[in-house]
């Protein structure tokens, strides 16, 4: 597999086999080193409070916000995922084991989850347990309650982007639905 990166000598985008140390320029001998690999973040799934998006979120975070509804949910850590059948689609659905209801993302059948249940199966992804508040918009005098898992040091902001379930257009193509956020992690 080959990356790119840019000579510091030129400033030509030079193609490279991923995992090399440096590389020299083919136009003005200049040896350019490559970075060591960005770590890789592991990343979280939960479901907004506000408005049901799907949100996805580093797994250090303790608070979400959604982009779509501003909603400042809390990562609450579920041990147990459970799934049961869509009453309408017949898709498997994968819900917080102890969860009344699950709405489908595809066909939008709320489904009750005391039937059609198969055993929750142990899961090390944190989810929300639903606990959330609606944060005021920037600049407003309005004072929300803090979250009750705030963080103790300074927060860093992490964009997080969000894909969303594909739809069909007008025209019969499979859309993308992604959406860019940011989320307050440690």
């Amino acid at each position: 597999m080959q990356s790119q990166i840019v000579c510091h000598g030129c400033r030509s985008v030079l193609r490279y086999p991923s995992g090399a140390p440096s590389v020299c320029c083919a136009l003005c001998q200049a040896i350019t080193t490559v970075p060591p690999p960005a770590p890789v973040m592991e990343m979280a799934h939960l479901i907004c409070g506000g408005c049901r998006t799907l949100l996805m979120y580093t797994r250090n975070a303790d608070t979400v916000r959604c982009s779509c509804c501003s909603t400042v949910n809390l990562v609450r850590p579920v041990n147990n995922i459970a799934h049961v059948s869509c009453g309408q689609c017949r898709t498997t659905l994968m819900y917080p084991y102890g969860a009344p209801s699950v709405k489908c993302a595809i066909c939008h059948y709320i489904t009750n989850t005391g039937m059609n249940t198969v055993a929750p199966t142990p899961s090390p992804m944190p989810t929300s347990s639903g606990s959330s508040y609606n944060a005021p918009p920037s600049g407003s005098s309005y004072n929300a309650p803090p979250p009750t898992s705030a963080p103790t040091s300074r927060p860093q902001n992490v964009t997080v982007v969000v894909e969303n379930p594909m739809t069909v257009d007008e025209k019969g193509k499979l859309v993308s639905n992604v959406v860019v956020g940011v989320t307050t992690g440690k």
